[in-house]
């Protein structure tokens, strides 16, 4: 597979989780949805790294380390939000019995913020 293609199958995992995690939340599936937001973010990077380098993506789910080798440098605001989104990846692949879901508005509020930063890191290819 050329880089080009992989870009594209990046782009559109993103895109495919994103649609996912609304699903999911507005069927109750808060953490599962707030897990695949992270995705969104995570492959997105991916394919910027890949449009950089013409490699393959790391095998990371480090968002912080792939913005890094994406050079590109989050905003205050983003940083936030993305440590927010740590949260859920942990807890998404590591349940606990904290039962801390959040609200449906906190829930809809964090689909708009990745909607948007996974638009902007789109449109840097």
């Amino acid at each position: 597979m050329n880089a080009k293609d992989r870009i594209k199958d990046w782009q559109d995992e993103s895109k495919a989780d994103l649609e996912s995690a609304i699903v999911y939340i507005e069927r109750s599936r808060v953490i599962h949805g707030l897990f695949l937001c992270h995705l969104v973010i995570e492959k997105s990077l991916k394919a910027i790294i890949v449009s950089i380098s013409g490699k393959a993506a790391p095998k990371s789910h480090d968002i912080f380390q792939l913005s890094k080798n994406a050079n590109f440098t989050f905003t205050d605001k983003d940083n936030l939000f993305i440590n927010s989104l740590i949260k859920y990846k942990i807890q998404g692949r590591y349940p606990d019995d904290s039962n801390d879901i959040p609200s449906k508005e906190k829930s809809e509020t964090i689909l708009k913020q990745t909607k948007i930063l996974m638009q902007k890191l789109h449109k840097m290819i």
